[in-house]
């Protein structure tokens, strides 16, 4: 993993140094970097909208808006105008379509949307629970004795999930973490055994420490997304 972050890292200051370089106009235009970046970001737009994560897509368009502007006769409004018309209509999109995304879960997901600067929950919790959070910092401490689902969404920001105090409705569950562009972290009891389905798009995925092995343990099914961010399972 830290291959990966390594990798990753390396990546981000490449093309910042490419846009800086190539706008003060030090180096001839090099059309393979812009295409490459162009498909990368459009990719990452792409994957976005499969799930229904428009602030994702939208920020990636604008991304490759700003690469390609002279391609495209919009330099009048890049970088900055074309970036936060992007923000806002991603998170305008994903308000408005936040319930195709709940149907498209099967499943309504106790509510908890936070873009404030900083949040902390630890309220009592049912059998599902939903995180949201976008721009800033969100603590959820999930309180439940029949825990069944959870599903974790991060964009900009970064999120910290708790489940120590949750106890299994039945012998199994499932966790579902996206994350984009943030970090975002879940901390789980030690005497929890995981099964991962993991996605990575220029994003990094880490475990620490170790889950249960013994067979019959409560069984947690994580599924995990991350695009050009960090998804840490912690355990306990």
């Amino acid at each position: 993993m830290k291959k990966k972050r390594i990798a990753f890292a390396l990546i981000l200051i490449l093309i910042a140094v490419y846009l800086i370089v190539n706008q003060l106009g030090l180096i001839p235009k090099i059309p393979f970097f812009s295409i490459l970046f162009t498909v990368l970001f459009c990719y990452i737009a792409i994957h976005g909208l499969i799930r229904l994560h428009f602030f994702e897509a939208m920020v990636s368009l604008a991304i490759v808006g700003c690469i390609n502007d002279k391609l495209l006769h919009i330099e009048a409004i890049t970088p900055w105008t074309l970036l936060i018309a992007a923000v806002m209509i991603g998170i305008a999109l994903d308000m408005l379509f936040k319930n195709c995304l709940k149907k498209k879960d099967c499943c309504a997901f106790e509510n908890a949307d936070h873009f404030t600067t900083s949040y902390v929950e630890n309220g009592s919790d049912g059998e599902k629970v939903k995180v949201d959070n976008s721009f800033g910092s969100v603590s959820k401490y999930v309180n439940s004795d029949c825990f069944q689902k959870a599903k974790i969404s991060n964009s900009f920001g970064e999120c910290n999930v708790f489940f120590n105090n949750a106890i299994l409705a039945g012998s199994s569950a499932s966790i579902k973490v996206e994350n984009s562009f943030g970090s975002t972290n879940v901390y789980l009891p030690s005497t929890w055994r995981i099964v991962t389905r993991q996605d990575t798009a220029f994003g990094n995925i880490n475990i620490q420490g170790q889950g249960s092995i013994v067979e019959g343990a409560p069984t947690i099914e994580l599924t995990l997304n991350s695009s050009f961010g960090e998804i840490n399972i912690i355990f306990d």
